[in-house]
């Protein structure tokens, strides 16, 4: 297919997302990753990092599945299904393989001298490594999401031929709904933080929907359907309800002073009901913004954007351990955690995504990120 441009720039967008994200969780402990930095967090320095969290988990991963299943239908018309199924098992299984074989224990080892090979062999021979798919996890449930649409496509496809999918209020509210109802019954059995092989399927109501929303999108041509000033229109719904409205589902929900928010992770309770609600509203209303809003000013790339976009998924592969060592550089510096977040994100990005351009210099290795 020909570049679209606007959808290059928001992957890369996500992709920074995704490296604030966990440089996030390093210095805040809100959440799991490879290295975090033991400090006593204030309250106006824990809420700001929980802030940052939450709303960027809302959104930026159920983005990533929308824009990929926007290019599944014309790759899949194109490949036929053989071909495309080799292709996708290509280029998202083995990327997982190995990042799980290879960049996991580097990660393991920076994070934790105590990381040995014995626990990597076993690993190996216990076929515990299938856990150890860091972010990649992202690349395998894409991969188990495109597997799901070409063996239900008939059902899929003729559910979109009866369906009108215009940009109202009333298609809005009903994908929030079926978004949000969904997490919630998920949450029921596994809650927020909970992962089974590294999958939290307690996001995958929005993952999903977001990404056969790509695909109806292509099929029914809905980004184009939306105009440029309602991208305003949905900016100021996410943050201008979404705001009050997470404040609102913490203030009910923390219980004593101790920051314990487990009402909002899940069960049957209407927290958990109303958080599993935010998050869907606020995915929903951010991404039909950013959209519009890129579609608009971003739809074209100068030398920058276009190094951005070309590397961005070298640069979600290889950012872990590359955040770590950077993280561990500068643990001895006596700084507040909010400083060093900006100082370690502004540090790791371009570092990123410039080794990401030389490893991909590497033939072999450009066959599996490009």
């Amino acid at each position: 297919m020909k570049r679209i441009f606007y959808l290059d720039n928001l992957k890369a967008l996500a992709i920074i997302l995704v490296v604030m994200f966990h440089t996030a969780i390093t210095y805040s402990g809100i959440g799991y990753w490879f290295y975090i930095e033991p400090s006593n967090l204030g309250n106006a320095t824990y809420f700001f990092f929980l802030i940052l969290i939450s709303f960027s988990q809302a959104f930026f991963m159920s983005l990533l599945f929308a824009v990929a299943g926007y290019f599944i239908p014309g790759s899949l018309a194109k490949k036929g299904i053989k071909k495309f199924i080799a292709g996708r098992i290509f280029r998202l299984g083995l990327p997982s393989l190995i990042f799980a074989l290879f960049i996991f224990p580097i990660c393991e080892m920076l994070a934790n001298p105590s990381f040995n090979f014995n626990y990597y062999l076993h690993g190996i021979k216990t076929f515990r490594f299938i856990s150890w798919t860091g972010p990649l996890w992202f690349t395998l449930a894409l991969l188990g999401f495109t597997l799901i649409y070409v063996t239900a496509k008939r059902w899929i496809d003729a559910l979109a031929t009866k369906l009108t999918f215009n940009i109202t209020a009333k298609n809005f509210l009903v994908l929030v709904l079926i978004i949000g109802i969904v997490a919630f019954a998920i949450r029921l059995i596994s809650p927020i933080g909970y992962t089974i092989i590294n999958f939290e399927f307690s996001f995958f109501s929005a993952y999903f929907f977001m990404f056969l929303m790509g695909i109806f999108a292509r099929q029914k041509n809905i980004f184009d359907k939306i105009e440029c000033q309602q991208a305003k229109k949905w900016f100021l719904v996410a943050f201008g309800v979404g705001i009050p409205w997470w404040i609102l589902n913490v203030y009910f929900s923390i219980q004593g002073n101790d920051r314990n928010l487990t009402p909002l992770l899940g069960g049957w309770n209407w927290a958990a009901f109303s958080t599993a609600l935010w998050g869907s509203f606020f995915c929903v209303s951010i991404i039909l913004a950013l959209l519009t809003f890129f579609k608009k000013s971003f739809n074209s790339q100068n030398s920058l954007q276009r190094f951005m976009s070309t590397n961005s998924f070298a640069v979600y592969v290889f950012h872990p351990p590359i955040l770590i060592a950077v993280s561990i550089l500068l643990k001895n510096l006596d700084l507040a955690p909010i400083l060093k977040f900006i100082i370690v994100v502004s540090i790791v990005i371009p570092v990123s995504f410039i080794f990401a351009n030389l490893i991909r210099k590497i033939p072999l290795i450009r066959k599996f990120f490009s």
